[in-house]
């Protein structure tokens, strides 16, 4: 999504409730909003085919970018074990066209998992954290520096499913796995996924829960730099509003530590966005971290760089 889509979005917000406060108000003042030639009901018309304008030019350069996409991606992820991690709140249709586009980039999926709503609610936090501690694989640790939920629950599974040398045991894999589902904390069909290289993390548009001291964002930037100091070569994507400052994207972009670490893609709801990052997997694996989408707060659009 645009930029332009956002600000015509919210554009069209607030002409719509200027608009709607004028009619219950003041309905019969001269040139009020029983005329259409008012500049309340001009104002809204614009914004309204402002966003109809945005909506269309977007949905042009995804139709453009669809036949292109797996010729762009293609080899960058040539034979690398990938797993896929997704908030409740991730639109479905953003991870399927994602996952569609990792495997035609080569990447071999181990599996998906999801985060469900209970483990970013606050009163989990206690319970996540005994979790970890007593379901830890042999030779992991848990950070004694961050003690948040989203951190040690983002280090658990992520041990659990690292490859390599250190990669946990069966055993200690079903004990992670089966103690977070029991608990609710997580799902999954079918088995549970295995050990790979590399974690595209995925959540949806989420960015103001004032109200909760916006624990669920900064739940998930937690656990998704948990999962990257576990795995390392991590990707954490969103859609545009993840990218504001209490969005798990704009989170990890204003922390240093988290910001250095791994990459972040802000436009995943887009063709363009999913190209990015399988790029930005790319980099990752390469020892390479970016912040990429259309945000302010990105980088570059891209994560191309041939």
């Amino acid at each position: 999504m645009s930029k332009s889509r956002v600000i015509a979005g919210l554009g069209l917000g607030l002409a719509a409730g200027t608009a709607l406060g004028f009619y219950a108000l003041a309905p019969n003042v001269p040139g009020g909003p029983s005329s259409t030639g008012s500049a309340t009901h001009r104002e809204l018309e614009e914004q309204t085919s402002a966003r109809e304008i945005a909506e269309g030019k977007n949905k042009a350069s995804d139709a453009v970018l669809e036949d292109v996409a797996s010729s762009a991606v293609r080899g960058k992820l040539d034979g690398k074990a990938v797993v896929l991690i997704y908030t409740d709140d991730a639109p479905r249709s953003d991870v399927e066209a994602t996952r569609r586009l990792l495997r035609q980039a080569g990447a071999k999926l181990t599996g998906s998992v999801a985060l469900t709503d209970k483990a970013v609610q606050s009163n989990s936090g206690d319970d996540i954290k005994s979790i970890a501690a007593n379901s830890l694989p042999a030779g992991a640790k848990l950070s004694e520096k961050n003690l948040t939920p989203g951190m040690h629950a983002g280090q658990l599974l992520g041990a659990a499913l690292k490859s390599g040398s250190k990669a946990a045991s069966e055993t200690d894999r079903g004990v992670v796995f089966g103690s977070l589902k029991k608990a609710d904390y997580i799902k999954y069909d079918g088995e549970a996924p295995k050990a790979a290289e590399a974690a595209v993390i995925i959540t949806g548009n989420r960015a103001d829960d004032a109200d909760n001291g916006n624990y669920a964002t900064n739940f998930f930037a937690d656990f998704s730099a948990g999962v990257d100091q576990a795995m390392k070569n991590v990707v954490l994507a969103g859609q545009p509003q993840s990218a504001e400052k209490n969005g798990a994207i704009g989170i990890v972009r204003g922390k240093a530590e988290y910001a250095d670490a791994f990459s972040t893609v802000d436009n995943v709801d887009s063709v363009a966005g999913r190209i990015t990052v399988v790029q930005g997997l790319a980099r990752e694996v390469k020892g390479r971290s970016g912040h990429f989408g259309a945000a302010e707060n990105a980088a570059a659009a891209s994560a191309n760089d041939g």
